[in-house]
C-alpha cells in the first residue's frame, strides 16, 4: 500500500515526461482539429482521442512502458496505461465539479475497470499499486496540478466510489529532488487510513 508521498517520489522520474506528452498530444489534436475546421464540442471523444494517442507514443519514445487502454464501453473513460516501479498508472482525462475540483471517475460496469479501482494486479503474476493520474485542460492547454488517487473500489455508482488518498502533481514538482517529496501529504485521505 503506497502513501501519496511513496507514490510521489517513486513516479518523480515520469513527471517532466507526462507533462510533456500531455501537451504534445493536446497540440496534436488542437492542430488536427484547425486543419480539418472541426469543433471540439462536435465530436469531444475524437480530440481526446487524438491527444492520448500521442500522448502514449511520446512517453513510449521517452522510454516509458506505456500503452493505451480502449475500453469501448466507455470512451470517455479510456486513456494510457503507464507501468513503473511497481505502479500501474492510469492517466485519464477529467472532468471538474464546478469549473475547481476534479471529479475521480467511477470504474463503472466493466470488470477491468473494477479490478483496476480495487487494486487487483495490473500486470499478470507481478503485484501493482493502481494509482489514477487525472488530468484536464482549458480550450488544449494542459491545466497544472494533475490529480493523482489511489483508488480502492467502485462500481457504477458515485456513492460506491472508494479511495484512500487524493493529492497533486505540479510541473514544478518535477525539478525537486525524488527524496524531497516522500514526506508530503496528499490533499485528502481517507479518515479510517490516515
Amino acid at each position: 500500500m503506497a502513501s501519496y508521498g511513496r507514490a510521489l517520489s517513486a513516479l518523480h522520474p515520469t513527471f517532466a515526461t507526462i507533462f510533456h506528452s500531455l501537451e504534445e498530444g493536446l497540440e496534436e489534436a488542437q492542430r488536427y482539429h484547425t486543419e480539418m475546421l472541426y469543433r471540439r464540442s462536435d465530436d469531444p471523444h475524437l480530440f481526446l482521442h487524438l491527444a492520448r494517442r500521442r500522448a502514449c507514443a511520446v512517453l513510449e519514445r521517452e522510454g516509458l512502458s506505456a500503452r493505451q487502454v480502449d475500453e469501448t464501453a466507455a470512451l470517455n473513460l479510456s486513456g494510457i496505461l503507464i507501468h513503473h516501479q511497481g505502479f500501474a498508472v492510469r492517466v485519464l482525462h477529467a472532468q471538474h465539479e464546478g469549473g475547481r475540483e476534479v471529479e475521480i471517475p467511477v470504474p463503472g460496469s466493466s470488470k477491468p475497470r473494477q479490478d483496476f479501482w480495487r487494486q487487483a494486479s495490473a500486470i499478470p503474476d507481478l503485484e501493482t499499486d493502481n494509482l489514477l493520474l487525472l488530468w484536464g485542460d482549458d480550450g488544449g492547454v494542459l491545466t497544472d496540478p494533475l490529480t493523482l488517487v489511489r483508488p480502492l473500489g467502485g462500481d457504477n455508482l458515485k456513492a460506491n466510489l472508494r479511495v484512500e488518498w487524493r493529492g497533486k502533481i505540479s510541473r514544478e514538482m518535477a525539478k525537486l529532488r525524488a527524496e524531497d517529496l516522500v514526506d508530503l501529504e496528499p490533499d485528502w485521505q481517507a479518515e479510517e487510513l490516515a
